[in-house]
């Protein structure tokens, strides 16, 4: 390019484009600027409505724990009322039962003595059916023998070892569980129990006493578990001697 070029002014028209172009840019900028701004404060926004959204949160969840808290207090005190009022009832029907059986006694002597007839207490076992069926085996109790009489009989018999023999104010009694009952009656019948078979066994004895002068009970556990208690005395001939 010659100095004479280079001496020639800018044409007009391009100081115009550039100038326009500036604006333009300028323009391009602001609104960039501006939508960040927005941007930013619509962050802001968010920010904090995950904050409260969070806080509310654990204030629900602290809401839940103090309800749940409540609710097995509840449940508890509930459970407390229950077994107190049901130890009450086996406390008074136990009462009942022994002065009952203490009247009937003496009465079948009073009988005895007007007749002149002795009156042992073999005599009066003869009713029982449990102790029968310890003593005599199922034969003694029933015309057609089952595996339940059998299972049912070991399991009287093995009172101080399957059960747990316990002897308080409430009175003398062997408590059976299922899931402690099981391995006893697995090892000794060469084979293994359902639980509806040992449910079945507990209830076998207590349909056989129930012409029995004792109290037995077939019971079920919160967590499910089948229960049988069978009222002692310390002679009855249920316990092994």
């Amino acid at each position: 390019m010659s100095a004479d070029e280079f001496d020639q002014p800018i044409d007009a028209l391009d100081h115009h484009d550039l100038a326009r172009e500036v604006r333009k840019l300028r323009e391009e900028v602001e609104a960039l600027s501006a939508e960040y701004e927005s941007q930013q404060v619509e962050l802001e926004q968010l920010r904090g409505d995950l904050q409260r959204e969070r806080r509310e949160r654990e204030d629900a969840e602290e809401e839940l724990k103090k309800e749940r808290t409540q609710q097995i207090a509840r449940a508890k005190a509930d459970v407390r009322d229950d077994v107190a009022e049901l130890h009450d009832t086996v406390v008074s029907e136990q009462q009942t039962r022994s002065r009952a059986d203490a009247r009937l006694k003496h009465r079948v002597n009073e009988v005895a003595d007007t007749a002149g007839v002795e009156i042992s207490d073999e005599d009066l076992i003869g009713k029982d059916k449990l102790v029968r069926l310890v003593r005599n085996g199922p034969e003694d109790v029933t015309d057609r023998i089952y595996p339940v009489h059998e299972r049912a009989r070991a399991l009287l018999e093995h009172a101080d070892d399957w059960g747990r023999v316990v002897s308080d104010a409430n009175g003398y009694r062997v408590v059976y569980t299922a899931p402690d009952a099981r391995p006893f009656l697995n090892a000794y019948f060469g084979r293994t129990f359902k639980s509806s078979e040992i449910k079945r066994v507990f209830e076998k004895i207590r349909g056989l006493a129930e012409t029995s002068p004792r109290t037995v009970r077939k019971d079920k556990t919160r967590k499910g578990e089948h229960v049988l208690t069978v009222e002692l005395t310390e002679d009855d001939g249920i316990l092994a001697e």
